[in-house]
């Protein structure tokens, strides 16, 4: 269960995104450069650190085109961004606009709650087996586990309806604080909110308080085509920023 979002500040996008993986997810993740004839553009990836498993949760290029998720579940046969090699195929994009093309051409769909920008532009797109919706961004925007454009259910919510409720205190605990923020630190007191932690639906939660804990977040900035990760727990770990360098 994650949270993400994305503010526009100092004509740059950022993007936000915490990882709360369930149990079938792989549950550590890293960071990795992928610079091969096999990439159009060098790209920073938010990846499981085991190679023969799948799992790409987000990145930047050195374009400054970013990508953050969430996985919604609607059907059984729901394809989800997680897998590889989504992530790496849309971020050979040189452009938000061309990343959302190559999204929408992947068959079958991915799905799931997407934020993709540059520097100039951001765009959600909501994917379900049978379509997209995609909408460019202008205000600050939030996207959970629950879509807001197309009726779906997520259908974890029937399994767990504490699911849902957790969705949702995080969409408006992140709709609140998204709007008043405007600089790195911020956005990693974003990421590592705790109202509601006494429900255990605060957008970071431990270890100690549910199975599906906060295990990393990370903020890709689009202008200065940086990523600021923290692995672990960002209420334990610190941020730390990556870059490209100048050949």
């Amino acid at each position: 269960m994650c949270t993400t979002a994305a503010k526009n500040v100092n004509n740059g996008w950022f993007l936000l995104k915490t990882r709360d993986p369930v149990p079938w997810m792989r549950w550590d993740d890293e960071i990795k450069l992928f610079d091969s004839k096999d990439d159009k553009y060098k790209k920073l990836i938010i990846q499981n650190p085991n190679p023969n498993e799948d799992g790409y949760y987000g990145g930047i290029n050195e374009k400054g085109v970013a990508f953050v998720a969430t996985f919604v579940k609607v059907a059984d046969d729901q394809v989800s961004y997680i897998l590889r090699p989504y992530v790496r195929l849309l971020l050979d994009a040189a452009t938000a606009k061309e990343a959302v093309e190559i999204i929408k051409a992947f068959n079958p769909r991915i799905g799931g709650n997407m934020f993709v920008a540059d520097p100039n532009e951001c765009y959600g797109v909501e994917g379900v087996p049978e379509k997209y919706f995609v909408e460019k961004i202008s205000e600050p925007a939030v996207k959970t586990n629950h879509l807001t454009n197309l009726p779906n259910e997520n259908l974890n919510f029937q399994v767990d309806p504490g699911l849902e409720q957790w969705s949702r205190d995080r969409f408006e605990r992140a709709k609140e604080l998204i709007k008043g923020a405007d600089s790195l630190e911020d956005f990693q007191d974003l990421l590592r909110d705790r109202k509601n932690a006494e429900k255990k639906t605060a957008i970071c939660l431990t270890k100690k308080e549910v199975e599906c804990f906060t295990h990393s977040a990370f903020i890709f900035d689009t202008k200065s085509r940086k990523a600021i990760y923290c692995q672990g727990n960002p209420l334990e770990n610190e941020f730390k920023e990556y870059g490209f360098k100048k050949d």
